[in-house]
């Protein structure tokens, strides 16, 4: 056995372990469209998962936006309501 026979059979038992493998795992790469249909798949997984990165993200920003909000709300309402208290004098210690 010469070293191009060697190649090629090493590539081959290459392509059978991993062919193996993905149909072990559900994954069916036997024919160049079942190949078309695995990738297509894992597109449509990978355009789910940043789609679902995206939304977290806008979910975790308008949450930290409320959150600020209302504690900008509640300084103001506060400063409003002390601004806002009549002064309170105390008399003078004796006046009475």
């Amino acid at each position: 056995m010469n070293a191009g026979e060697m190649e090629k059979l090493a590539k081959m038992a290459a392509k059978e372990a991993v062919s193996e493998t993905f149909l072990s795992l559900g994954l069916n790469v036997s024919t160049p469209d079942a190949i078309l249909s695995v990738q297509n798949q894992f597109a449509t997984l990978r355009n789910l998962h940043y789609s679902m990165r995206q939304a977290r993200n806008v979910i975790i920003a308008g949450v930290l936006g409320a959150l600020v909000s209302g504690g900008v709300y509640a300084f103001w309402a506060g400063f409003k309501a002390s601004a806002a208290a009549p002064a309170t004098t105390s008399a003078p210690i004796g006046s009475r």
